[in-house]
């Protein structure tokens, strides 16, 4: 029974790791990826402005 425990913990772990690394690449990131160009209205108002969406690529904080 403690194995059972064991092995359900680390999947749920790893389920939750690997749902932070999808979530780590965003739309434009996806579409660049593709070849092809962001189609979110925010991130093509961005880049007219020569700018990067704050909505879908928020800044990552920096490692002291």
């Amino acid at each position: 029974m403690k194995a059972i425990k064991s092995l359900v913990a680390i999947t749920c772990a790893l389920a939750v790791l690997s749902a932070v690394t999808v979530r780590a690449e965003s739309c434009c990131d996806k579409a660049k990826a593709a070849g092809k160009e962001c189609a979110h209205e925010c991130c093509k108002k961005a880049v007219k402005d020569g700018k990067v969406c704050e909505k879908c690529n928020p800044k990552k904080e920096e490692k002291k």
